[in-house]
């Protein structure tokens, strides 16, 4: 459960209780909008001028340089000098060259431009560095519109503010272009530093700007089979009041004009009102628009957005640069694909029982990075989902201990104490308006079936050679993409035939092909054959394990699944292993439960819930939560879908 007070506990239980919703988004990322595009005439050798566009403005540390301001104290630090880094704190863009007397520039003068698709701009920041407490005094800022003709000329000279902001009177429609130019800087000897300067826009909705709020999330998407190697992204759908109009694609003096596009981040609340009338609220997810739709009646006007969590932006990017790797666990796999997707590891949880499943070659073919990570989570028979803090988790299961604790049920006045049970959340028949048992039939298997896929090396062999003579122009490159003829392959590596003056100048070689660059040195055009020679690794000697259960096949007839081939699967005891957890979850007929209720913004997919079940009320169900749907116009509600763990 998502940790809150027990205020927020005791409020959102009441009665009388107020459920409020909050939305934000942002319609300007320089990391998802491709039309955003940073540049300065000058540049540190370290300097991030894209960050000057990203919506932070603040700095974490002071940056060491030589300018003599850098004493070893322990407040400075070096900068951050490689991409990685830098998607974790914020520089900015740095000049190259030095202020003079008073901070005076020479021209040309430092200068930074931002272009990006035509809109209109409400309002001009520039920001310098607030750890160091530098910044622009004598400045430009530049408008231009899609044809390149200045619209706006800001001077500013005295500045004596780090973050400078300045709303104009009236919108400039049309602004495709914006430059900053620096004269004089606060203090002499040393080179501009602008964390900020792309006016992004974001916008905070609450109350009756929002109509209706509707999230779904999930573990486990029914597929009408035994649910494996699940993998499903949340949804929400956002209706926003539109009577200003500023949704309205056609208005161009609207401050989203251009904005309303696929791709923009959308961040969520509900939130409950304490005894002090104050808020507490609770994230429902981190999410990027989908689709947007206007709509205009007599009734109302609106604006419905339908977004959904990172795991949709890992379904739209390629893992292609996966090699093969040796005894690697399943954990490590997981990072090096979450990672190459550009997540940092504050962007995901991985379960640390991923590090017992250890792989003897692991590879991937050219797929989407959440196609890869549903394979890693199928081979530890575990889940891939997005936490209410946008956070991409891979588990592998959870487990529940008996505990003494006091047990809050939905309604009653005072928590009880409930010996040996489930540490759960308890719904009591007063919270649900409807509760049925689905018998989840799809879900039944009594004989489970696993073949192994070991992969064994074959003999050095001619993995791939080009169909046709590959014409190198002179003094050019040619990028070949390769793919192995029978894949994975290692130790590969390429040769050309035909060769005089060409050469490969560079060669990376993956688990499924090879990416090649030929380059001419000679005076004429020149053909060649490209040859890459390697150790196919080849599936070799398959071992079947199976699991079955003759009390469920007497009662319910024989019920097989067969385990999808799954290439991390290599072993016999691994194998073993999944099929004798899968027949314990999915052996017998299970009445998991759907539960339309009051809700809970705080209650989370995997947690345990608790319901009574029997005529009296006195036998209790335990269900894990696995499907949730909240929807909020006003007031909540919500649909719950527990897999059932026990009965006590």
């Amino acid at each position: 459960m998502y940790a809150v007070s027990q205020a927020f506990q005791d409020a959102v239980r009441a009665d009388e209780r107020r459920v409020v919703g909050r939305v934000t988004i942002d319609y300007t990322d320089p990391f998802l909008d491709q039309s955003i595009n940073v540049s300065a005439n000058e540049q540190a050798r370290i300097s991030w001028p894209a960050q000057t566009a990203d919506g932070v403005e603040a700095v974490p540390y002071k940056w060491a340089a030589l300018d003599g301001t850098w004493v070893l104290d322990g407040t400075w630090r070096l900068a951050p000098d490689t991409p990685e880094d830098a998607n974790q704190y914020q520089m900015g863009w740095w000049g190259g060259t030095l202020a003079g007397a008073g901070g005076a520039f020479s021209a040309p003068y430092p200068a930074l431009t931002v272009m990006f698709d035509p809109r209109p701009v409400h309002s001009l920041k520039v920001t310098g560095d607030n750890a160091r407490g530098e910044y622009p005094v004598d400045f430009t800022v530049r408008l231009y519109d899609s044809n390149n003709t200045v619209v706006h000329t800001e001077t500013v000279a005295g500045n004596a503010a780090v973050a400078w902001s300045k709303p104009l009177p009236s919108p400039i429609l049309n602004v495709a272009k914006m430059t900053l130019e620096v004269q004089r800087w606060s203090h002499p000897g040393r080179q501009v530093k602008i964390t900020e300067f792309y006016s992004s826009i974001q916008e905070t909705y609450e109350d009756e700007r929002i109509i209706e709020l509707s999230l779904l999330e999930e573990r486990e998407a029914d597929q009408g089979s035994l649910p494996v190697g699940n993998i499903s992204a949340n949804e929400i759908s956002i209706r926003l009041d539109n009577s200003d109009r500023r949704f309205d694609p056609g208005n161009t003096a609207s401050p989203l004009y251009g904005l309303i596009k696929a791709n923009r981040r959308v961040r969520a609340w509900l939130g409950v009102q304490l005894p002090d009338q104050t808020i507490e609220w609770v994230p429902l997810g981190v999410f990027w628009a989908v689709d947007w739709e206007v709509s205009d009646s007599s009734s109302e006007s609106t604006a419905r957005v339908v977004a959904r969590d990172r795991l949709e932006l890992l379904r739209q990017s390629t893992y292609e640069s996966a090699q093969v790797s040796q005894n690697v666990s399943l954990y490590a796999l997981a990072e090096s694909v979450l990672q190459d997707a550009g997540l940092k590891s504050a962007d995901y949880i991985l379960d640390p029982a991923l590090q017992q499943f250890v792989v003897p070659y692991a590879w991937f073919d050219s797929m989407s990075h959440r196609d890869a990570l549903r394979v890693i989570a199928e081979a530890a028979l575990g889940q891939v989902y997005c936490d209410r803090e946008g956070r991409v988790r891979v588990t592998v299961g959870q487990t529940y201990q008996p505990t003494t604790q006091r047990l809050f049920l939905e309604g009653a006045p005072f928590p009880a104490e409930v010996p040996a049970v489930y540490e759960a959340y308890g719904i009591s028949p007063d919270d649900y308006f409807s509760l049925s048992t689905p018998s989840r039939q799809g879900q039944l298997a009594n004989e489970i079936i696993v073949d192994t896929q070991p992969l064994r090396t074959a003999a050095m062999s001619e993995v791939y050679r080009s169909n046709e003579p590959i014409v190198v122009p002179v003094g050019q490159t040619v990028n070949i993409v390769a793919h192995y003829n029978i894949p994975p392959v290692i130790n590969a590596s390429a040769r050309l035939e035909g060769a005089t003056d060409t050469d490969i100048l560079t060669a990376d070689y993956y688990g499924w092909g090879a990416e090649i660059v030929l380059y001419n040195a000679g005076t004429t055009d020149e053909q060649v054959t490209l040859i890459i020679e390697g150790q196919p690794l080849q599936v070799q000697n398959k071992e079947r394990a199976v699991a079955k259960d003759d009390a469920s096949i007497r009662d319910n007839g024989r019920l097989r699944f067969e385990f999808p081939a799954n290439h991390l699967v290599q072993s016999l005891p691994v194998a073993q292993q999944i099929a004798s957890g899968l027949l314990s979850s999915y052996k017998d007929p299970r009445r998991d439960i759907r539960l339309e209720w009051r809700g809970n913004p705080a209650l989370e997919l995997g947690d345990l819930i608790t319901v009574p079940e029997s005529p009296d009320k006195t036998r209790r169900g335990y269900f894990v939560v696995v499907r949730q749907e909240l929807t909020w116009a006003g007031a909540l509600s919500a649909v719950v879908e527990g897999r059932r763990v026990t009965s006590l």
